[in-house]
């Protein structure tokens, strides 16, 4: 152990220090959308080939091996989105764009128009977006780049509003596109009572960490995603209340796995004893 220390270079510091950012910048752009579960296959299958090659599956060996071949490729091809919202993500610091954390003000002004739509009995869906960048989804929507208000938002949604159908998403305290069509859950374990709105707003929180409202036009009910999970809320400041609680509890839990990870000790290498 004391000779690999004498050994080290400042280049191999900076060779460790690089890789390390590689990662840490991989797994923020992974964080909060669908891509994660891939890369716990892609972790499985890492394990398994070196399972593989300890062990003396050789059948194993030479599939995986051959498999690797198309595996970048075929991975670039799946996640061409994402990979490119990721590139966009970091240049964005670059280009002095602004912070992207949660701001309660905002959610004040949706809250208010979301209850004025529903004693209108006018449906929505608006989408605040938080880490996980929903750029791709707006490709195809209008944009507006518009500063958030109650008015706007009630505006929006208006049978006479053209952009009236499909979602509106936020991004950086603004209103940034309208029309935007989000994907639909189809969980077994939903139930048939759920109309297209929550559907499509449980599918939009299911693979990434936005926060979606829903307003039902038939029942004049607000509720609230995030997470994959539906909550229903009776008034604004309820609604407050749950988005506080839903923050401080994802902040908890992050918080908690951080800490979690820094007390795990370190792995043995199996060297010598002094």
């Amino acid at each position: 152990m004391k000779e690999l220390f004498l050994d080290l270079r400042l280049a191999d510091v900076f060779d460790i220090l690089v890789v390390a950012c590689l990662i840490y910048w991989v797994l923020l752009v992974l964080k909060g959308t669908r891509a994660v579960r891939v890369l716990i296959g892609l972790l499985i299958l890492v394990a398994l080939y070196a399972l593989s090659l300890v062990v003396g599956l050789y059948t194993v060996q030479r599939i995986l091996e051959e498999v690797s071949i198309y595996l970048v490729l075929t991975l670039i091809v799946l996640f061409q989105e994402e990979i490119r919202r990721g590139l966009a993500r970091v240049a964005r610091p670059l280009m002095g764009a602004g912070s992207r954390r949660d701001n309660l003000s905002i959610y004040q002004d949706i809250g208010r128009a979301c209850f004025r739509l529903a004693d209108q009995g006018r449906g929505a869906l608006i989408v605040v977006e938080r880490d996980a960048s929903l750029e791709g989804q707006c490709e195809h929507a209008t944009a507006l780049e518009a500063i958030v208000s109650e008015e706007l938002l009630v505006a929006l949604f208006q049978p006479t509003s053209p952009i009236h159908d499909g979602a509106v998403v936020l991004r950086e305290r603004r209103i940034w596109a309208a029309g935007v069509f989000l994907p639909l859950a189809n969980r077994a374990d939903l139930s048939r009572a759920l109309g297209t709105r929550h559907r499509a707003a449980l599918g939009q929180t299911e693979d990434n960490d936005s926060m979606v409202f829903v307003v039902s036009e038939e029942r004049r009910q607000v509720s609230l995603s995030f997470h994959s999970e539906l909550y229903e809320v009776a008034s604004p400041d309820e609604l407050r209340l749950k988005i506080h609680e839903l923050l401080s509890m994802e902040q908890e839990v992050q918080t908690q796995s951080a800490v979690a990870a820094e007390a795990a000790p370190p792995a043995d290498e199996g060297g010598e004893q002094p």
